[in-house]
């Protein structure tokens, strides 16, 4: 990535974005647990103030592909590696849904510009009081704060494959959701304390479950837009239906209906969870999904798919490997290097200035066109190009459609298969 006035970079990020922040009325300590940080956010129902997200989005449309509807088709396992008998791949069902963010492409200076985002995400609030915002707008900021640490603190890690002992950490090693790693108004805050102790308990609807990226597979879709207080619940509801009927969400086994662990950390949104959960599945899943939940009988915490939803699986593109030459790969990509255009956007780096910002980079991978198929351009594994080539395939197929697929037996995968 080349940038043009980078020192600056991060006094344009705090003094100019619009993004607000609202102080909380409480005390905070390092010893302090999640159930002593008080709930009150004060706001301004009337306000009319709208945050502008138009830099998180950039690079949200820079690196993440766009998910298609599931076809709830299980997906089958990848083959080993050329050469050898080990098989790192996801073998979960669910290999083939959900959006994915190219990691491999943050370098340093890439993690520079995510992290003075966040930076200055973070500083707002000593320009402007988030209680002058309405709820909407305190809503989206929050989401958009939760997703972009989690995006720096993953994209700091990278190449990891699992996140299953990140989140709920180990002996020798605290959660990274449990760190103090984000600071709002000298207020020392946790990923969990964000999503448990401030939106669930501000904002007592089971839709904001949607709206918070855990980095894997399993959990709901980073979008390519932030979330603005303008249409943050439309925004939340299209992840809540894409989530639902995917089998990320939701699954069957005979009269059992299997759900995702998600709402299992979430219970305290479903208070009568079996009834309520039910209740709330039905409202976003299609016809035929909600015929056989109606028939279901119980509810079932039983999946999640730790795998980090990037392109490579936790690897690193090797320039100059067997990526670069295989056709899988070469068929995926495009020659010269290209950037986005937007609304401020040139091709001349950034210029520090109050009405355009300027970008160009590698991780402006994707033209106009090329957006729904975010085409790689530098060189990768084997399996990794032959699991791109088959993703962006599914999603080609899928686009616009209505997908309605009932829910595929076992015995019903050979044909299937066979079929195909």
């Amino acid at each position: 990535m080349q940038y043009s006035g980078i020192k600056s970079l991060k006094r344009l990020f705090i003094l100019t974005s619009l993004a607000i922040f609202v102080p909380f009325q409480f005390g905070h300590t390092e010893d302090q647990t999640k159930n002593n940080i008080e709930k009150i956010i004060t706001h301004d129902p009337s306000s009319k103030i709208a945050i502008n997200y138009e830099n998180l989005t950039l690079l949200l449309q820079a690196t993440v592909t766009r998910p298609r509807v599931s076809s709830r088709i299980y997906a089958q396992k990848s083959n080993n590696s050329i050469g050898s008998r080990v098989n790192l791949s996801n073998k979960n069902p669910t290999r083939m849904e959900a959006s994915r963010t190219f990691y491999h492409f943050i370098d340093k200076e890439e993690l520079e510009y995510v992290q003075l985002l966040r930076q200055g995400m973070e500083a707002l609030p000593q320009v402007v009081p988030l209680q002058n915002l309405n709820r909407n707008e305190q809503l989206a900021y929050w989401l958009n704060l939760y997703n972009i640490t989690v995006y720096e603190q993953l994209a700091k890690r990278y190449p990891i494959r699992k996140l299953k002992k990140l989140y709920k950490g180990t002996r020798k090693t605290p959660a990274l959701w449990d760190e103090k790693i984000v600071t709002v108004n000298g207020i020392a805050l946790s990923l969990n304390d964000i999503q448990y102790n401030i939106i669930q308990k501000t904002w007592r609807d089971p839709l904001v479950i949607y709206g918070l990226y855990q980095g894997a597979i399993g959990g709901p879709n980073l979008r390519r837009k932030a979330y603005t207080g303008k249409i943050v619940y439309e925004q939340l509801a299209d992840n809540a239906e894409e989530f639902v009927n995917s089998l990320r969400g939701l699954r069957f086994k005979g009269k059992e209906a299997q759900v995702s662990e998600i709402y299992y950390w979430n219970r305290d949104l479903f208070p009568d969870f079996d009834h309520d959960l039910r209740r709330h599945l039905r409202k976003y899943a299609n016809l035929r999904l909600v015929t056989r939940l109606d028939s279901s009988r119980k509810i079932k915490i039983k999946f999640y798919d730790w795998h980090i939803a990037d392109v490579l699986n936790g690897g690193r593109a090797n320039t100059g490997g067997v990526g670069s030459t295989n056709p899988v790969s070469m068929a995926l990509s495009f020659g010269g290097e290209e950037s986005v255009v937007g609304p401020g956007i040139t091709a001349n780096g950034f210029d520090g200035g109050d009405s355009s910002t300027h970008f160009n980079s590698r991780l402006s991978t994707h033209t106009d066109k090329a957006l729904d198929t975010a085409i790689i351009r530098n060189s990768m594994p084997l399996d990794a190009a032959v699991f791109l080539k088959e993703f962006l395939e599914r999603n080609r197929k899928l686009k616009g459609a209505n997908v309605t697929v009932e829910e595929i037996e076992k015995k019903d995968l050979d044909k299937i298969r066979k079929q195909d």
